[in-house]
């Protein structure tokens, strides 16, 4: 079974705002965002991990952060950087291409998105997705996705709630 993300303000509450994708596709959506803007794509990811990986992978002092911290490394005063990239790039960019478009057909991949990924630097230099399934990333499933992961960070902003990511 496939590595989760899970983004969530509560993990005792299932009425709590959440986000929660498969690490394939994890890795999937923030290359997508990474063709598109790549400084923004820096700000998503940071909003996609916790304090602890974020200070870990790029050898930043933990000044005390265990593997157990989940808190997002992204302070909430930026994510509506993230939401306007998401709502003014991202999604545009996707609505004038086909929907049933299989954007790893037109990424020329190889054999591995993991390693496709690796070697595009930046923060995939710290991926480990394990065995990627490459099939159905249609244009579709990342409006979807995006649309699904910008609501997350709206619902966190308007009710000024911290949130917690964990991969299991």
């Amino acid at each position: 079974m496939p590595r989760r993300i899970e983004l969530e303000v509560d993990y005792d509450n299932s009425d709590a705002p959440g986000f929660y994708t498969d690490f394939d596709s994890y890795g999937a959506i923030l290359y997508y965002a990474y063709s598109v803007n790549k400084d923004l794509a820096l700000e998503l990811y940071k909003a996609m991990v916790s304090e602890y990986y974020y200070k870990l992978e790029t050898d930043m002092p933990l000044e005390g952060l265990t593997d157990e911290d989940l808190n997002v490394y992204l302070p909430l005063n930026d994510l509506p950087q993230v939401i306007t990239f998401i709502n003014n790039q991202v999604l545009p960019s996707l609505e004038t291409l086909p929907l049933d478009l299989d954007l790893t057909t037109t990424w020329n991949i190889g054999n591995s998105l993991e390693a496709f990924l690796i070697n595009q630097g930046s923060f995939f230099e710290y991926f480990n997705i394990d065995d990627i399934e490459q099939d159905d990333y249609t244009v579709q499933y990342f409006i979807g996705s995006f649309k699904q992961l910008n609501a997350f960070f709206q619902d966190v902003v308007n009710q000024n709630l911290i949130y917690m990511v964990s991969i299991v």
